[in-house]
């Protein structure tokens, strides 16, 4: 239990150097794809088993703070995701990928920051699941407002990803914590399971764009400064709806759903309609940095809390 523990309160130190590890060796984890699915079930599980009854009662004390972060995810993002494909590139199939990549929900991994971070993961289950099942209807029309741009959601994709991949681990890991005491006394060591998937799909992603992201030498600068920025801003929309609103609560769940972005879903689409490989590269460098910001910026909260309370 104790190594669980350790894990998890040093996730950073394993993100930064596994990261470093598969973007210098990607061949072991390029071939690994196949993982990505049951490793995201897993993860979602073990964050579900730690949401007790009584967490839920929390979600319906902020249906409006629901709905405000599906509006955060998807419509100021992807108008900031829009102006950095315009000032960073002008190649149109990056340009396009960036406004894509910002007009995604959430990741999946945001509940499990927000649990490490000390917030309600309830909550930021509830903020995810809801954003997830809006997508197909408000991505296309985002793309078509914003950049003129006619996409087709892979819609069996989602529905595959929402079902299977957060739908039923999280009724089961929350029907689990709540029948078995067992369960719920162990909640240290599903966080760290937890953790250890988001390693390990760290391992894969990183591996698996590796060549992407070198090959495109001087310019990948340009594109992991665009990314930084559009999680950065992510991250500011949080707080400055902390200031606006007043709610602690509903601060930690907002700082990780608005600043992630599910980029599987980039992926996804190109691969089923046969669309510009261009599309992804935003997408790609996106999930690098997300995967290395957020587990500093749990860091980092878990930090300023202390020194508030110390």
């Amino acid at each position: 239990m104790k190594l669980f523990t350790w894990i998890s309160d040093h996730l950073l130190l394993f993100v930064l150097v596994v990261g470093a590890f598969s973007l210098l060796f990607p061949g072991p984890g390029s071939s690994l794809s196949w993982t990505v699915t049951p490793v995201l079930a897993i993860m979602v599980l073990n964050v579900s088993l730690t949401i007790k009854a009584e967490d839920l009662k929390q979600v319906k004390r902020y249906p409006f703070m629901i709905f405000w972060s599906v509006f955060l995810q998807f419509i100021p993002m992807s108008l900031f995701a829009l102006l950095l494909g315009k000032l960073f590139t002008q190649q149109t199939g990056i340009s396009t990928g960036q406004l894509l990549l910002g007009s995604l929900p959430a990741d999946v991994s945001a509940p499990l920051m927000v649990y490490l971070a000390g917030g309600s993961t309830a909550l930021a289950t509830a903020m995810l699941v809801v954003a997830m099942a809006l997508t197909p209807f408000v991505l296309p029309n985002v793309l078509a407002w914003f950049g003129g741009v006619t996409f087709k959601v892979p819609v069996s994709y989602l529905v595959g990803e929402l079902t299977g991949i957060i739908i039923i681990p999280v009724v089961i890991g929350i029907f689990l914590n709540y029948r078995s005491a067992k369960v719920r006394e162990k909640e240290q060591l599903w966080s760290g399971i937890a953790s250890l998937c988001y390693i390990a799909l760290l391992f894969v992603v990183v591996s698996s764009n590796a060549k992407a992201i070198i090959a495109l030498k001087t310019f990948a600068l340009f594109i992991v400064l665009a990314e930084i920025a559009l999680n950065l801003f992510g991250f500011m929309l949080a707080y400055l709806s902390r200031l606006v609103f007043k709610q602690k609560d509903t601060f930690l769940p907002l700082l990780f759903l608005v600043s992630s972005k599910e980029f599987g879903i980039a992926s996804a689409a190109v691969e089923t309609m046969k669309l510009n490989t261009a599309l992804v590269i935003p997408s790609a460098f996106y999930a690098v940095v997300q995967m290395i910001s957020s587990p500093a910026m749990v860091k980092i909260t878990k930090e300023l809390c202390q020194s508030k309370n110390s």
